[in-house]
């Protein structure tokens, strides 16, 4: 039986008890390889990450020694693009290394399947490369470099963890494979003891490719610009970092780390992943179980200017500028023509003469008024004339009555 189905992660009330320096708050993932816990170390007052590994390592001499020998050699490497590695020991048969907690997720389980923006995947590799650089600088070869050993922190900066600390004692002797399948260099089935940097090399090269493409990258696959036409130049860099032959590999992970640095634009500070599309083609399993199948994301569509020929849509914003510049030239005349008419001044009105009133007679000493070429009047009706002074006539004699005395 395999340590992975044997191993039984110790509770929180016990590694409270097995280790009182630290106050343990959460569980936070089990493997085959051992348990990892948050954690608060009392004396310093900081938060910490607690692995745990299976009694079965810790009763191999061997494997004993090595995790020792590794851990000390992590312990004195400090580097943002590296997990820090602050203590170890055994507790009841079972060895722990006490480590740097990082507040976020691994690059696995945040990339699955999923084609990162070209510019970020660069600047993540490139960081994966810096950090591998400052290890093999001291002498510490990582051997199983995968994106479930790298962790992405808040400003998506990766923090590599891991290194060949969790070797299972089986596995000592001729025909040990280090690594995972799918990132391990091909001259390591041939050799198993044949490990150095061309080793970490090869399986950052995988990196790059599963994050570009969202495929992990196998003997026959096509280069990343041809499944998610990214630049060709990132073809180069991938090519060169997985050659199957090491000699015509990088030599050292820092050419390959300036080669991306060349190409990728600055990148400012962020705080997401910035995926893309998943791209078509063979796709990994998904290691959790999916109700519905996932679907696959439209192609980013780009739209390139054309050379030559006529230009629609400048042509079409100066038209619109016209009919908005003639629209309120056309307003502003409406609104001064308004404002003309308010302003001119009321014309006089003429007082009509009521019928009967003899004309009013000019004050005197002052010349009549001449009088406007007007047309004149209609004559006053006849009953309206003044009378004249004649005797007053008999009144008509009543028709009733007749005449008397005649």
């Amino acid at each position: 039986m395999s340590s992975e189905s044997s191993f039984e992660a110790p509770t929180l009330e016990a590694l409270n008890q097995l280790l009182p320096a630290y106050s343990f708050d959460a569980f936070i993932a089990q493997g085959g390889m051992g348990a990892v816990y948050k954690a608060r170390q009392i004396a310093l007052d900081r938060d910490v990450a607690v692995k745990v590994l299976p009694r079965e390592l810790g009763d191999d001499p061997d494997f004993r020694q090595s995790f020792e020998t590794e851990a000390k050699a992590m312990g004195r490497l400090n580097h943002p693009n590296l997990i820090g590695v602050y203590d170890f020991g055994a507790i009841d048969g079972m060895l722990y290394i006490v480590m740097e907690y990082v507040n976020g997720k691994s690059l696995y389980h945040s990339a699955y399947n999923l084609a990162v923006d070209p510019e970020q995947a660069a600047a993540i590799v490139k960081g994966i490369c810096d950090g591998l650089a400052h290890a093999h600088d001291n002498g510490v070869i990582h051997r199983d470099i995968k994106p479930a050993n790298i962790l992405l922190n808040e400003k998506v900066v990766p923090k590599i963890g891991d290194f060949g600390l969790a070797r299972p004692h089986w596995a000592e002797g001729p025909g040990l494979i280090m690594g995972t399948p799918g990132y391990t260099a091909p001259e390591i089935y041939d050799n198993p003891e044949h490990c150095d940097r061309r080793t970490d090399i090869f399986a950052v090269g995988v990196i790059l490719y599963e994050l570009l493409t969202g495929q992990k990258s196998e003997e026959d696959s096509p280069p990343p610009s041809s499944v998610v036409h990214c630049d060709k130049r990132l073809d180069a860099i991938w090519r060169l970092a997985t050659d199957p032959n090491p000699e015509r590999r990088y030599e050292t992970v820092d050419q390959m780390a300036h080669d991306l640095e060349a190409w990728a634009n600055k990148l400012g500070e962020t705080t997401t992943l910035r995926t893309m599309q998943r791209p078509p083609g063979r796709m990994q399993p998904v290691p959790i179980a999916h109700t519905a199948p996932r679907r696959r994301a439209p192609a980013p569509v780009v739209h390139r200017k054309k050379k030559g020929g006529t230009d629609w849509a400048l042509l079409q914003h100066i038209l619109i500028g016209a009919v908005v510049i003639g629209a309120l030239a056309f307003l502003w005349n409406k609104i001064a023509e308004a404002k003309r008419e308010h302003e001119k001044p009321p014309a006089p009105k003429e007082e009509a003469q009521k019928p009967g009133t003899p004309p009013v007679a000019p004050k005197p000493g002052t010349a009549p008024a001449k009088p406007e070429a007007t047309p004149a009047p209609a004559a006053p009706p006849k009953a309206e004339e003044a009378p004249k002074e004649e005797e007053p006539a008999a009144p008509p004699a009543e028709e009733s009555e007749p005449a008397s005395g005649e």
